[in-house]
């Protein structure tokens, strides 16, 4: 029997949305918005589409909670709803659709959050539509991670994949592409009773707290080198030979913190990062600097490492 849990929905859309954003990584924004993929829409007008369904799912599921039942005639008309919506924000720019993507799904995430946990997981069906929130949320994860293979596809099709890394692309996207990684974080964290955060071994021996702290530690690296390339200056940062004693030494050294200092530096760290990279511009980005482990390293680059270690530790032991 699947358990029915709001929490694990939530953590699934956050998963599969940082993993939709993390393929538009290294693309800049003439590939972005004018190259177009298999069917004629660009990728901007995919991630529309993206967000129009999230606004209909929002806006139909409130209607079940206030009508009694969903209107479902957009899912009749597909292609015609598909073509609307993306025919209406045609003429916005790749900054605009991308900040209606994350306010559609931060509105209906929102919503869906504040809901009571037997109103979430009662059953429904509407003329033979399994109408089931839990059910709606799989679908609409599917729908993010089926996008995101459609755009892998097609930029290796394209040969517009980075050998090993990006260097440089769109810095909006890369913004939400961190955003999106934050949110799939913090939804994993909300799997863990807070009583167990500091006790519970999610990866490996660490426990919550260790792997936030971990993170923090690397994203504080990670800023110490985007300041100094910021102002024109390679990235003189500790080059970290044996990874793994580094980060044992960093564990134990917040063994005894408190739980709330942990989070209050992990937010203070992606504040400051956040910060830096809105202040560059999209050439900068682009500079190449001599690193420690890379004689080529791009700001875009050290922004992108932070993105993808806090995916993958999003993925930590999420059993209840």
């Amino acid at each position: 029997m699947v358990t029915c849990s709001l929490a694990q929905g939530l953590a699934h859309l956050a998963l599969e949305r940082a993993r939709l954003l993390e393929q538009l990584i290294g693309l800049e924004e003439e590939a972005l918005t004018r190259r177009p993929m298999p069917g004629g829409w660009t990728v901007k007008d995919l991630l529309v589409h993206i967000a129009a369904w999230d606004r209909w799912e929002h806006r139909e599921m409130e209607r079940t909670l206030t009508e009694g039942a969903p209107d479902l005639s957009a899912l009749e008309t597909m292609d015609a709803f598909n073509a609307d919506a993306v025919a209406a924000w045609r003429g916005r720019d790749l900054d605009e659709v991308l900040a209606e993507l994350q306010e559609a799904r931060r509105d209906w995430t929102t919503w869906l959050a504040a809901l009571p946990v037997e109103t979430f997981c009662r059953e429904r069906t509407f003329r033979g539509v399994d109408w089931t929130f839990p059910t709606i949320l799989r679908v609409q994860a599917q729908h993010d991670a089926e996008h995101a293979a459609q755009v892998a596809a097609w930029r290796r099709q394209e040969g517009l994949w980075y050998e090993v890394w990006p260097r440089r692309g769109s810095k909006a996207v890369l913004l939400a592409a961190l955003a999106a990684s934050r949110e799939a974080l913090l939804t994993a964290v909300a799997l863990v009773p807070p009583e167990e955060r500091a006790s519970r071994p999610v990866c490996g021996t660490w426990t919550l707290k260790d792997v936030l702290g971990h993170v923090t530690d690397w994203e504080a690296l990670c800023l110490q080198g985007l300041r100094q390339m910021a102002v024109g200056r390679p990235p003189q940062v500790e080059a970290i030979e044996d990874v793994d004693a580094w980060n044992q030494v960093h564990v134990e050294a917040r063994r005894d913190q408190p739980w709330e200092e942990v989070w209050a530096e992990l937010e203070a760290v992606r504040r400051a990062l956040t910060g830096v990279l809105e202040g560059m511009d999209e050439d900068a980005m682009g500079r190449a600097f001599p690193a420690p482990w890379d004689p080529h390293c791009t700001p875009y680059d050290w922004a992108y490492i932070c993105l993808t270690h806090e995916r993958e530790h999003a993925l930590f032991d999420r059993a209840p």
